[in-house]
């Protein structure tokens, strides 16, 4: 249903933008320079919609990739009983086009409070226009695959490397 809501939305916007621009590309006298002029408005004035979360796609993939790796020492790490610490936990990151929260995940020896393993995790909000129109769950943004990102093994790795975990 949601997806039906959003079709007709741009559907009406598409056709807004293509009026608007042939408003002004109206006084173009050569046909095909008119035409080519009216095409590209439409499609810049559609690009307005998600131009946030495009520039913020960008910005939260390069995140990603930088930082949501696990950094562990595979040897110290072997046997130890940790705890979980996250800090900051759902921290809004300021600067960027789009809403990205970021959590720190510590791993601490309970006795020696040593750091064993950490870990960055992110999580992207929609643009402006889907946070308006109201139709994403979780208002998850339309132009990102998915709006998150930790490591792969995020939730496996403390078996893996013998970690016993307490809270």
């Amino acid at each position: 249903m949601s997806g039906i809501f959003l079709v007709t939305v741009l559907a009406i916007l598409g056709a807004a933008a293509i009026h608007i621009a042939r408003r002004i590309t109206g006084p173009i006298r050569n046909a095909w320079v008119r035409k080519a002029a009216t095409l590209l408005l439409a499609v810049a004035f559609m690009t307005l919609l998600v131009v946030d979360e495009l520039i913020g796609g960008f910005q939260f993939r390069e995140l990603c990739r930088e930082n949501a790796v696990l950094r562990i020492d595979a040897v110290k790490a072997r046997g130890r009983t940790v705890k979980v610490v996250t800090e900051p936990s759902n921290e809004i990151l300021g600067g960027k086009a789009i809403t990205i929260y970021h959590s720190h995940m510590r791993f601490l020896d309970v006795r020696t409070t040593e750091l064993i393993a950490e870990y960055h995790s992110y999580v992207a909000r929609g643009g402006w226009f889907i946070r308006l129109l109201g139709i994403s769950e979780g208002n998850a943004p339309i132009t990102i695959g998915l709006p998150g990102c930790s490591p792969t093994n995020s939730g496996t790795f403390p078996k893996q490397y013998g970690l016993t975990l307490i809270n």
